[in-house]
């Protein structure tokens, strides 16, 4: 068995702002960490740095459409190998916006609860960063 990290978000901007900023390095840089290397394939291999972590975390891209965006954790954090991450855009046509489902899933049950935890409020603070780059174009990078 194993547990996942649910997370909705909406965002005042359509789907291709949003996925331009999930599978680039320009716009991952923008609201997770500047130390990124990533580019838009399916295929390719994003990594995050972190300051205060001897390692960084390797995603494998293995989606991208216009309806969402999804990596595979290569490893290098504690329990994330395996995981799986899924950005899907959903039309908000009430708004004019999109609401993004975002799914951090498959973390085993070793993990400790907290820590799960922790990573769900890591996500939340990335996420509302997210949304203020692709609704005010204002980079906020929530980890260095």
């Amino acid at each position: 068995m194993t547990r996942d990290i649910v997370l909705g978000v909406s965002i005042h901007a359509d789907a291709a702002t949003i996925r331009g900023a999930v599978t680039t390095r320009e716009g991952l840089a923008s609201f997770w960490t500047p130390t990124v290397t990533a580019e838009p394939t399916v295929g390719s291999r994003a990594t995050f740095g972190f300051s205060g972590s001897p390692a960084e975390l390797t995603m494998r891209v293995d989606r991208i459409d216009d309806e969402g965006v999804g990596w595979t954790c290569l490893g290098a954090f504690p329990f994330w190998e395996g995981t799986t991450i899924t950005w899907s855009f959903l039309a908000e046509p009430e708004h004019g916006g999109t609401n993004v489902l975002f799914v951090h899933a498959g973390f085993p049950d070793e993990q400790p609860v907290f820590e799960n935890g922790s990573i769900a409020h890591t996500w939340a603070m990335v996420l509302d960063r997210l949304k203020v780059l692709a609704e005010t174009g204002a980079a906020t990078p929530a980890l260095t």
